[in-house]
């Protein structure tokens, strides 16, 4: 199969940007007065708010805030941009979705030395469902699910990965796909198996 776009998740697949999201949680609730459990934290701060726009921005500020002080942290990796580096060179086009905020994503990535490497970004301004999320990337980058790999870490990215079509490389423990990677610097081997295959 010929693949021609790969689609990565942010925090906890791309790099893990340390952000204590159980501990985010908890802060939001105190804060808000909230007893949801927040979970996927994204797509549920709408519905924990009943809708009411004040709220949701309101909670947002807060984790906007935690992604800001976590991209702040983020160092050159230099084993990271030769891993984007090998993609690139396969002939990928590279897209990003991520359910964080534009400003802190692109601070990450401008912080890890790779935010060239980026075709198209889809940061939670634009959609909180992954699904849409990963149609709208594809979109941008003139690409086909078939012809598609997404690499993220959360069941959540798996089920979307499958409901839009797309191949799935999961990253971490959290998730386990066909093919699966400790971490993103082992993404470019898998990637040369299936472009061989």
């Amino acid at each position: 199969m010929r693949y021609e776009l790969l689609i990565t998740d942010l925090d906890g697949t791309l790099v893990d940007l340390g952000i204590d999201w159980d501990q985010l949680r908890e802060r939001i609730r105190k804060t808000m007065g909230w007893s949801h459990p927040l979970k996927p934290l994204g797509p549920s701060i709408p519905v924990a708010a009943g809708g009411d726009r004040e709220k949701i921005e309101s909670a947002f500020k807060i984790v906007e805030t935690a992604e800001m002080e976590a991209a702040m942290r983020a160092e050159r990796d230099e084993k990271l941009i030769l891993s984007l580096t090998r993609l690139r060179n396969l002939g990928l086009r590279i897209g990003l979705v991520t359910l964080q905020a534009i400003n802190p994503a692109l601070t990450a990535l401008r912080r890890l030395g790779v935010l060239e490497f980026f075709d198209a970004f889809v940061t939670r301004e634009i959609s909180l469902s992954r699904e849409e999320q990963l149609k709208i990337v594809m979109e941008k980058l003139m690409g086909v699910p078939e012809r598609s790999i997404f690499v993220g870490d959360t069941e959540m990215d798996l089920e979307s990965s499958r409901k839009v079509g797309c191949f799935f490389i999961s990253v971490g423990k959290r998730v386990r796909g066909e093919f699966s990677a400790e971490s993103f610097y082992q993404v470019p081997d898998i990637v040369e198996v299936l472009l061989n295959e």
